[in-house]
């Protein structure tokens, strides 16, 4: 496994809190699967919930999350100022 191919950089992954041990969120790979709650009453919740994961757990279906389309226009600016100021400094 590489350290970039974290949950928190997987195009499947959607952050929904922090703790004090970094980010949490969901995994929306596959189907949600089933939970019931237990209750009092002689009725069982169920519902369907998306697997909770850390920022920084992984598995073997990482998928890279396509860049926004601010961070993609953000480094065009940095590389087109970059260029501009070496030829800046050529003359």
């Amino acid at each position: 496994m590489e350290e970039t191919q974290i949950c928190e950089k997987c195009k499947h992954w959607m952050e929904t809190g922090g703790t004090d041990d970094g980010l949490v969120g969901e995994c929306h790979r596959n189907a949600p699967h089933p939970e019931t709650i237990d209750t009092a009453s002689t009725a069982n919740i169920r519902y369907a919930v998306w697997p909770v994961t850390s920022d920084r757990n992984w598995c073997g279906k990482f998928e890279e999350r396509p860049m926004a389309a601010q961070e993609v226009l953000a480094r065009v600016a940095v590389i087109q100022k970059m260029e501009a100021d070496r030829k800046a400094k050529a003359k």
